[in-house]
C-alpha cells in the first residue's frame, strides 16, 4: 500500500510540474511575438522572424503537425486566404512541428496544393513559445512592430473566414518592446492514460483479441509519460522523458518501447541546416519487412493477429499494457538524417535489449529470469519521393538495410555457473520499396526482400559447438484505388520464404507463407460514419514435410465506426481468423471469433473516455485435442495528451 501511495504522490507531482509550466509559455494579443530562425520544409533556405515581421505589414503564423487530424482541411483554409489575400502587405507562414518524417510532411503539403512558406519547428520549441499546446491548430496575426494583433487556438468553421475576421477588427498600432527569443523556450507534450480492465474467462487456451494469453480478474493500469525539450544552443537541442506507469519492466522488453529504464530516458540533439544528429532515445520505424512495430494495411479496423512467430523481440501484444498498436518503436542509441529537396536518408544504432545476468542458483529457485545476452540494431535507409502533378500522387523509391546481433561478451555464463551458455544470433535484411502512380486515385506499391540472412552459432552437439545459417526472401506488391483517406481499397499479394527472420518485422507478418489480402473503406452517412472491410487467405508458401498438405490461414473482419459533432462517438466490430490443414498428416481445423464494441466522448480535442468490450471465442474442433474457450474483456480507457 505504502508503495501505491508514493507511486500516486509522485505521478500527481510529476503533472504537476508541467502544467506549472504553462502561464510562463503563453502569448497573447498585446505581447511581443517571440523571435524565431526555422529552415524551410522544402530545404532550400530559413526564415528569420525579425525580417519577416519588419517586411508585412500583417503576418499570419499557422503552427500545426501532421499528426493533428484536422490540420489538413485547416491548412486548406489558410491557402485560400493566402490566395486571395498574399500581398506585399500580408503573409501566411505556416510553422510545422515536424519530428522524424520530413518526406511524410512534405508530401503533405505538396498533394494539398499548400503554396505558403513552410518551415519546421523541430520538437515544438517555437509552438511552446507561443503557448500553442500539443497537437493543436493554432492562427497569430502578428503586426510590423512584432506585436501579437490576434491569436485564434483550434478556430472552428473554415478558417480562412476565421482570418479573415482577424483582418476585419484590427486595433490601432502601438509600440512593442524587444522581442523574446523563441529558441530558448521549453517544449513539452505527454499523455495521461488510465486503463481498468475486467477479464471473464472460460477455458485454460484463452486468449485476447491478438491471441495474447488472459486470465479471469481485475487490474487497474495507469501511465503518466512526459517529454520535455529545449533548445540550449542555435543548433542544440536536449531533453528527456519521464514515465512513470504501473506496468513494471516487462512492457519495456516487448515493446514498442525500448528503453534501458522503466522511468524514461533522455536525448541530446544536433541540428544544422539539413542534417541532424540524435543521441538517447528516438523514435524510428521503416517498412513492414524490416522494422516496424504493426503494419495498418494488414489487420481489420478493429484488430489483428500478433501471430505466434514474433516473440517477445519483436514486440509482442500485452493484454496488461496501455500501449497502442502503430508502426513506431522507441530505442535507444544514435541516430543520424540528412535531408535534401525529394530524398532523405538515415543511419541508426540501437540497443533494444540490454544483457541480464542472473545466476542460475537464482533462476533455478524462480527468483529471477533466466539470464540473457543483449540485442543490438543498426541500420540505414534512404527515401526519395517525387509529386506527380497529373495524379496527385507520388513517385516513391526506398533501400532500406537492417542488422541485428547477440553480443555473446555481454553475459558470462560460466561464472553465473549455468549449465551451458545459450546460442547466439544474428540476422541481416536488406529490402527495395517503390510506389508508382497509373492514374488519378490509383498507385502501384511493393517491397521486394533482396537479402536476409539469420546465423545462429554456439549450438551445442555432441561434436562440441556448431553454427547453422539461414537465408530467406519474400515480398508484398499489389494496387491501391483511394480517393481519400475515408475511400479506397488495396489489394496486395505477400510470400515469405520458409527462412524468412527479422525480429522486428511487422508483428502481423509471419514466414513461409503466401496468399492476397484486400482491404477497403468507405463513408457512410456524410461524414458521421465509416465502414471498413478486410480479408486476407494464406497458405504454407512450402510444405514442412513431404506428403503434407500445407496449412491455411484466413483473417477477415469487418467495423462500423460513428462518429458525431458533439463528441460522442461508437464502434462495433467482428474479426474471425480460421487456420487449418486437411489431409491424413497432421490434420487440424481451429478458428477464433471476436466482437468488439466500443462507446466513447472526446473532449477538447486532447481527452477521450471510452468504454469498450470484447467478447473472443477459440475452438480448436481436432477430435485428439479439442479446446473450446471463451473471453470476455471490459475496458475503461481514460487518455489525455497534452
Amino acid at each position: 500500500m505504502n508503495a501505491r501511495i508514493r507511486f500516486l504522490a509522485l505521478a500527481m507531482l510529476a503533472q504537476g510540474i508541467v502544467f506549472s509550466l504553462t502561464p510562463a509559455l503563453a502569448v497573447d494579443p498585446g505581447d511581443t511575438a517571440p523571435s524565431f530562425e526555422l529552415q524551410t520544409i522544402a530545404g532550400d533556405g530559413s526564415i528569420r522572424s525579425g525580417e519577416l515581421f519588419s517586411r508585412y505589414d500583417y503576418t499570419f503564423l499557422v503552427f500545426w503537425r501532421s499528426s493533428c487530424p484536422h490540420c489538413t482541411e485547416a491548412l486548406l483554409g489558410c491557402e485560400k486566404f493566402f490566395r486571395t489575400y498574399g500581398s506585399g502587405s500580408i503573409t501566411v507562414v505556416g510553422i510545422a512541428a515536424a519530428e522524424g518524417d520530413l518526406l511524410a510532411a512534405k508530401g503533405l503539403i505538396e498533394s494539398n496544393g499548400i503554396s505558403f512558406t513552410q518551415v519546421r519547428d523541430t520538437g515544438g520549441i517555437v509552438a511552446a513559445s507561443y503557448g500553442v499546446p500539443y497537437a493543436t491548430f493554432a492562427v497569430y496575426l502578428v503586426g510590423t512592430a512584432a506585436r501579437v494583433i490576434d491569436a485564434r487556438l483550434d478556430p472552428q468553421g473554415d478558417v480562412g473566414t476565421v482570418m479573415e475576421q482577424m483582418l476585419a477588427t484590427l486595433p490601432s498600432a502601438s509600440a512593442a518592446s524587444e522581442p523574446a527569443d523563441a529558441g530558448s523556450g521549453i517544449s513539452y507534450q505527454g499523455l495521461q492514460r488510465m486503463r481498468f480492465l475486467s477479464i471473464d474467462s472460460r477455458g485454460s487456451s484463452a486468449v485476447g483479441l491478438y491471441g495474447e494469453p488472459v486470465s479471469p480478474g481485475n487490474s487497474l493500469i495507469y501511465r503518466l509519460q512526459v517529454e520535455v525539450s529545449k533548445r540550449l544552443m542555435k543548433h542544440l537541442r536536449a531533453g528527456g522523458l519521464l514515465r512513470i506507469s504501473n506496468e513494471g519492466k516487462r512492457v519495456l522488453d516487448s515493446g514498442p518501447q525500448y528503453l534501458g529504464a522503466e522511468w524514461g530516458s533522455a536525448f541530446a540533439e544536433i541540428e544544422a541546416r539539413r542534417l541532424r544528429v540524435r543521441l538517447g532515445y528516438y523514435e524510428i520505424f521503416m517498412t513492414p519487412l524490416t522494422l516496424m512495430r504493426w503494419d495498418w494495411d494488414d489487420n481489420p479496423r478493429v484488430g489483428g493477429d500478433a501471430g505466434c512467430g514474433c516473440g517477445a523481440t519483436a514486440g509482442a501484444v500485452l493484454v496488461e499494457s496501455l500501449e497502442e498498436l502503430g508502426p513506431t518503436f522507441t530505442f535507444e542509441g544514435a541516430v543520424a538524417s540528412y535531408y535534401v529537396s525529394d530524398f532523405e536518408a538515415r543511419l541508426f544504432y540501437a540497443i533494444p535489449r540490454r544483457a541480464r545476468e542472473t545466476k542460475y542458483s537464482t533462476y533455478a529457485s524462480g527468483a529471477g529470469e533466466r539470464a540473457r545476452y543483449s540485442l543490438e540494431l543498426y541500420g540505414f535507409e534512404g527515401k526519395w519521393q517525387r509529386f506527380d502533378a497529373r495524379t496527385g500522387s507520388f513517385w516513391k523509391a526506398g533501400v532500406h538495410a537492417l542488422g541485428s546481433f547477440e553480443d555473446n561478451r555481454s553475459v558470462d555464463f560460466a561464472a553465473l555457473r549455468y549449465l551451458a551458455a545459450d546460442p547466439w544470433t544474428s540476422t541481416r535484411i536488406v529490402s527495395v520499396s517503390s510506389e508508382a502512380p497509373l492514374v488519378r486515385y490509383a498507385r502501384l506499391r511493393g517491397e521486394l526482400v533482396l537479402w536476409n540472412s539469420a546465423d545462429e552459432e554456439g549450438i551445442v552437439t555432441t561434436a562440441g559447438t556448431e553454427a547453422v545459417s539461414h537465408e530467406g526472401g519474400g515480398g508484398i506488391g499489389g494496387i491501391v484505388i483511394e480517393k481519400s483517406k475515408r475511400l479506397g481499397i488495396a489489394l496486395d499479394y505477400l510470400r515469405l520464404d520458409p527462412d524468412f527472420f527479422t525480429p522486428f518485422a511487422a508483428l502481423s507478418y509471419e514466414p513461409n507463407t503466401e496468399g492476397p489480402r484486400v482491404s477497403g473503406r468507405v463513408p457512410l452517412l456524410g461524414d458521421l460514419a465509416n465502414l471498413s472491410v478486410f480479408y486476407k487467405k494464406l497458405r504454407e508458401a512450402d510444405s514442412v514435410v513431404p506428403g503434407m498438405e500445407r496449412k491455411q490461414v484466413s483473417l477477415a473482419g469487418a467495423s462500423l465506426d460513428l462518429n458525431v459533432p458533439s463528441g460522442w462517438g461508437a464502434g462495433i466490430g467482428w474479426l474471425e481468423k480460421k487456420s487449418w490443414r486437411h489431409g491424413e498428416l497432421s490434420p487440424f481445423d481451429a478458428y477464433r471469433r471476436a466482437i468488439v464494441a466500443s462507446l466513447q466522448y472526446r473532449f477538447e480535442k486532447v481527452g477521450v473516455l471510452q468504454f469498450q468490450y470484447q467478447k473472443i471465442k477459440s475452438i480448436d474442433l481436432d477430435p485428439d485435442r479439442r479446446a473450446d474457450s471463451t473471453a470476455n474483456l471490459y475496458s475503461l480507457y481514460s487518455s489525455i495528451y497534452f
